[in-house]
């Protein structure tokens, strides 16, 4: 594990009020985005995401750190297509307990026209209102999502 990524899930494991990874963490696959971010729930946040790629991770995690640290009513919702025992594993072996839609068939990432992970896309009202530029890279990312957050939330 890189330092960043390592750094990262320390961070988010903190954040979550544990030092370690919880012992029989209780992690939320769900099989649609409804039943992940019900509809009239408020804004969700699309995290598309792959467990066997270390730039994911830190895409994954950092989202979820960016809004909690703004505090803004977003749902953080992790989106991945592998197969449903190694997403499983993964989500256990991180104590991530925010809920991920298994989207199999990649439903998802069409609808919302995601061709490389990572990526993320904000919904307000089921509707995209600002997405990744896949161009820039994921450092550049991650500030693209601040700078949605703040413009979207900011009014």
């Amino acid at each position: 594990m890189s330092g960043r990524r390592a750094a990262l899930v320390l961070l988010a494991l903190l954040g979550a009020g544990a030092a370690s990874p919880p012992a029989g963490v209780e992690v939320r696959i769900c099989r649609t985005l409804e039943e992940a971010a019900p509809p009239g729930t408020g804004a969700a946040l699309l995290v598309f995401f792959s467990t066997g790629c270390p730039v994911c991770y830190d895409g994954l995690f950092e989202s979820r750190l960016i809004v909690e640290k703004t505090g803004w009513p977003v749902r953080v919702v992790g989106v991945a297509a592998g197969p449903a025992d190694d997403l499983r594993s993964f989500l256990e072996k991180f104590g991530w307990t925010l809920p991920v839609v298994h989207d199999r068939r990649k439903a998802l990432a069409r609808k919302f026209g995601v061709d490389v992970v990572p990526d993320w896309v904000l919904l307000v009202g089921g509707e995209p209102v600002c997405r990744n530029d896949q161009r820039a890279g994921p450092a550049r990312g991650m500030e693209g999502l601040a700078a949605c957050l703040r413009k979207t939330f900011s009014r």
